[in-house]
């Protein structure tokens, strides 16, 4: 059986043009579990879906600055977009811009967002 993993090694991210030395991201999408209790519920707590979420964070070796502004994103597994691996796609605000470096070390640029509005996962 052939499997359907894919690697890290060649994903790519877009915030209007691809990132340049993009080397990691995480996206977290979430729903929110609404408490839907009452009387008729024999003691024990119900819940409804409620809201949507996602947010995320990304790391790169070369500054992008774009905190605080509000951008069409997508994130692509293993490949471009468009091709047979997974995208996660909406607009983004990035709200945390940190750089870490050390004297022996790459200097890299790590960014944290939240999502606004739709997000869409698929596989193309």
């Amino acid at each position: 059986m052939t499997t359907s993993a894919v690697t890290g090694k060649a994903a790519v991210i877009t915030i209007g043009t691809a990132v340049a030395e993009a080397n990691a991201f995480s996206v977290d999408r979430n729903t929110d579990a609404v408490e839907a209790t009452s009387f008729d519920s024999a003691g024990n707590r119900e819940y409804v879906p409620g809201l949507f979420g996602w947010s995320g964070s990304f790391t790169t070796l070369r500054l992008i600055n774009k905190t605080g502004a509000q951008a069409a994103a997508t994130f692509a597994v293993g490949a471009a977009a468009g091709t047979s691996n997974p995208t996660i796609a909406g607009a983004i605000i990035i709200t945390n811009e940190p750089v870490a470096l050390t004297v022996d070390g790459i200097t890299s640029y790590g960014y944290t967002f939240t999502g606004t509005g739709a997000c869409t996962a698929a596989t193309a």
